[in-house]
């Protein structure tokens, strides 16, 4: 085999290796195929956040002082932001009533005050369930199986319906106006260890993709992206916070929500976490 042939021969191998690996570069990332990040909705004009199986693979208030533990995110002023006082839930004895129930979402100025389930056996089951498990067609306000319930994922997205009884997320409208957005800006997370204080940064109507299943819960590459992206989804009409945007560290919520008369449309309500009271 002359020396002429021998180079032609490596020069293809070292382009089929290098083609290989960018190919599964892509694949690990979702950018191959037309089926990435795809959602499948229930058709109904307030869904929750529907996905198909198949893509899947009141709080306890601490008695006593309470220790203050500083994220990367809060102010002085945030961190100064008193716990309400008012709110007492023990998980605990929700987790009796049903064992789905693992923490307690509040915000005060919005009238939302309900507890935050995910179902281990069906993605969707909280769609048509009520936080007691019965049949109700305005759910439940739930996490999916793609989050831990430990809200130290990047992002954790918190789903309810869009009703008309000011049951579930209805009152998260109340972020679309700038007066509210800028004077009630925190939501409370109760766990059972822990109260988690969030600032919201961002509040606006997007497209109905899953937004854990298109960027990942623990990979830092998409998140990144993702939050770079989000001013852009935000587009025409959003409330947007620019001096509270979260950094690469920080860890966000996203409450999302149908929208009246728009089956393919959601509106996202996202805060960082600023602090977290440990009991």
């Amino acid at each position: 085999m002359s020396t002429g042939v021998l180079i032609i021969l490596v020069v293809i191998a070292t382009l089929l290796c290098v083609t290989l690996a960018v190919l599964m570069y892509m694949d690990k990332k979702g950018m191959l195929g037309d089926d990435a990040g795809t959602v499948m909705t229930d058709g109904s004009e307030d869904n929750a956040g529907t996905v198909d199986d198949g893509a899947n693979t009141d709080t306890i208030y601490p008695e006593g002082d309470m220790v203050g533990v500083q994220t990367d995110s809060g102010t002085d002023a945030d961190l100064s932001v008193p716990i309400p006082q008012d709110k007492i839930v023990d998980i605990a004895s929700l987790q009796s009533r049903n064992p789905d129930i693992y923490a307690w979402l509040y915000i005060p100025e919005a009238g939302i005050d309900a507890p935050i389930l995910q179902s281990s056996q069906d993605v969707n089951y909280y769609v048509t369930h009520n936080a007691d498990g019965q049949p109700d067609e305005n759910g439940a306000v739930f996490t999916q199986m793609l989050n831990s319930k430990d809200f130290n994922d990047n992002l954790t997205a918190i789903y309810g319906h869009n009703s008309d009884d000011d049951k579930g997320f209805s009152n998260l409208k109340v972020f679309a106006d700038p007066d509210y957005f800028s004077k009630y800006p925190y939501i409370y997370i109760y766990t059972q260890d822990s109260v988690l204080v969030y600032k919201t940064f961002a509040a606006y109507e997007s497209d109905d993709k899953l937004i854990v299943l298109s960027y990942g819960t623990q990979d830092d590459e998409l998140y990144q992206i993702y939050l770079s992206n989000i001013e852009e989804y935000a587009g025409l009409g959003g409330r947007l916070d620019k001096d509270e945007w979260p950094m690469p560290s920080d860890k966000i919520i996203t409450l999302s929500t149908g929208v009246t008369d728009r089956e393919d449309r959601r509106f996202l309500v996202q805060a960082k976490l600023i602090r977290e009271e440990k009991r």
